[in-house]
């Protein structure tokens, strides 16, 4: 029953003949999320819409045999900081060769950022700061990690010795444990 379920989950599911999104019954349901409930597949319009406010969410792709990772930022989703969650600034400004590398609790994400430029946006650093997104460098910042990451690191740091090294090489193992993608962050030793 156990290994039933488990294969399940590692197909289609209950939508293995389904071909229209059960959400918008528009397109076809082949994205689903593995951080959110449930095991519901979605069409890439709604899969997009649904987290425009979850934008660091593990998404898979159906490809006729296998889910495969895709990110959001692929699929078009991107963050625009300085404004409710899905509105945008009609002057807003891509991240740093439109390349942002975000650290959260479960994996490391490759996104698509927008800085507001409006007359009354605050620095980028502080959109990131306001956003509880601690950056690596104020100039051009392009790697931010949440802050409740930070205070996992804390915690882990004082009660089980967790190096910076061991935190990190673990969120990247959940990111990815084949080995096969190369992670755009490098841990370095500071002192």
């Amino acid at each position: 029953m156990f290994i039933l379920k488990f294969l399940w989950h590692e197909g289609r599911g209950d939508y293995d003949g389904a071909s229209v999104c059960w959400h918008c019954h528009l397109d076809v349901p082949q994205f689903q999320c593995i951080n959110c409930f449930g095991a519901e597949l979605y069409c890439k319009d709604c899969i997009i819409t649904l987290h425009a406010q979850n934008p660091v969410h593990c998404i898979q792709e159906w490809t006729n045999s296998c889910f495969m990772a895709v990110s959001l930022k692929n699929l078009g989703l991107r963050i625009q900081l300085g404004y409710f969650a899905g509105d945008s600034c009609l002057l807003s400004e891509q991240a740093f060769n439109n390349e942002f590398t975000f650290i959260n609790t479960s994996s490391i994400h490759n996104i698509g950022l927008d800085f507001c430029e409006c007359e009354t946006a605050q620095t980028h650093t502080k959109q990131l700061l306001h956003a509880a997104w601690f950056l690596a460098t104020t100039a051009d910042p392009h790697i931010a990690a949440t802050f409740h990451i930070l205070k996992q690191y804390h915690l882990l740091s004082f009660k089980l010795k967790a190096s910076r090294y061991k935190f990190y090489r673990s969120i990247a193992r959940l990111t990815d444990n084949t080995g096969l993608h190369h992670q755009k962050v490098t841990y370095s030793i500071t002192y």
